[in-house]
């Protein structure tokens, strides 16, 4: 019983840190797994699970996240990644985690994330090969080609997670039929509980200024 409790345990901390967050200024308080691109650079997220007390303790789950990270440190230096707050309260745990970078949060997690301008995306080799939504007025509108939002001078986050996405600016345009907007600055990307496993692993390219 002892170790499919721990083998729980450990499906669990990958999921949660599947996602982080915490920042300058006013802390980021989220219900929901999000990752926050900040301006320069930096990323900060949150991973939030309810947890089923019979299983999972919560000195447990700390200890193994303060491993992961510790091991992360070794070999990429301590401001790499950091644990900002980590609670359980009413079987809920909610994980806050600072990035110096995308690519450490890539790295970390083992996802696809990108953030910068159009034209670097096009050099990293993002290819924009997905159909975009307009957004106006909070909600989505109507279609946009992908050439003319290739030729916008305009920043791009690039993610294969499907979690909220927040970001210092203003939103544009997604490519995602399922995603849903939060607030200027946010957009929610929840799949359809009957889509498929090539929708979940399928870049989603959010565009702000």
């Amino acid at each position: 019983m002892k170790g499919m409790r721990y083998a729980r345990l450990a499906c669990l901390i990958c999921l949660l840190l599947a996602g982080t967050l915490a920042g300058c200024g006013k802390p980021l308080e989220v219900e929901r797994d999000t990752v926050y691109i900040q301006k320069k650079g930096a990323v900060v997220g949150a991973a939030i699970a309810n947890l089923d007390k019979d299983y999972y303790d919560e000195d447990e789950l700390k200890k193994y996240v303060d491993s992961r990270v510790g091991e992360y440190q070794k070999g990429h230096g301590e401001d790499s990644v950091e644990v900002d707050r980590f609670s359980v309260e009413g079987g809920v745990a909610k994980l806050y985690i600072n990035y110096a970078s995308c690519k450490d949060y890539q790295d970390f997690n083992e996802v696809t994330l990108f953030s910068g301008t159009i034209p670097q995306a096009l050099v990293e080799g993002f290819d924009f090969n997905a159909g975009f939504k307009e957004i106006k007025e909070g909600k989505l509108a109507g279609d946009v080609d992908n050439k003319s939002v290739m030729d916008m001078d305009a920043k791009v986050v690039v993610i294969s997670e499907k979690v909220d996405v927040k970001v210092d600016g203003t939103i544009r345009y997604v490519s995602a039929d399922y995603a849903t907007v939060s607030g200027k600055d946010t957009v929610s990307l929840r799949l359809p509980e009957d889509a498929g496993d090539g929708e979940e692993a399928s870049l989603v390219y959010v565009v702000y200024e």
